[in-house]
């Protein structure tokens, strides 16, 4: 992973290209600066590991451009679970449920991250607290669709209506 320089990120894209991002939907400029300039943006490239299995959930991730997937592993195979485009989140679930990664991510195209430590997501909470209201009806929106996603998924395999 490339260490990359949100201030530059800001000033080539413009806050309004961030604003686009599902999880960062209604925050307001301050908010969404703390946490550019305050989280670790980085630039991955293809098939480069993110987070691993068995790893501490102690960040989510953002994806700024680019696609990442999150993946199982299964014996010694690696199975995509999801795609994760602009805007949308990963790592979210482990972080605020306290345990270890179940799973692994990596880029599926150049990609570029923003890194949402524990400790980052806490400071949002003290310095921007209606910003931080707003992050977690985002983050619950997201993780809501994720779960009608997998509901989904679980339907047509239990009545036989998957589709290759």
């Amino acid at each position: 992973m490339k260490n990359l320089d949100a201030q530059r990120l800001i000033a080539e894209s413009g806050l309004d290209y961030f604003k686009g991002a599902s999880t960062f939907g209604a925050l307001s400029d301050d908010a969404l600066r703390f946490l550019l300039n305050n989280g670790q943006v980085h630039g991955v490239e293809t098939d480069e590991a993110i987070f691993h299995s068995g790893e501490p959930g102690s960040f989510f991730v953002v994806v700024l451009s680019g696609k990442v997937g999150y993946y199982r592993e299964v014996g010694r195979e690696r199975l995509l679970i999801r795609e994760v485009k602009f805007g949308e989140e990963v790592g979210y679930v482990s972080m605020i449920g306290l345990f270890n990664r179940k799973g692994s991510v990596y880029a599926l195209e150049p990609s570029v991250v923003l890194k949402v430590d524990s400790n980052l997501f806490f400071q949002l909470h003290i310095d921007f607290p209606s910003d931080f209201g707003i992050l977690m009806l985002n983050l619950s929106r997201e993780l809501a669709r994720t779960i009608d996603c997998i509901n989904t998924k679980l339907t047509a395999i239990a009545t036989g209506h998957c589709r290759e």
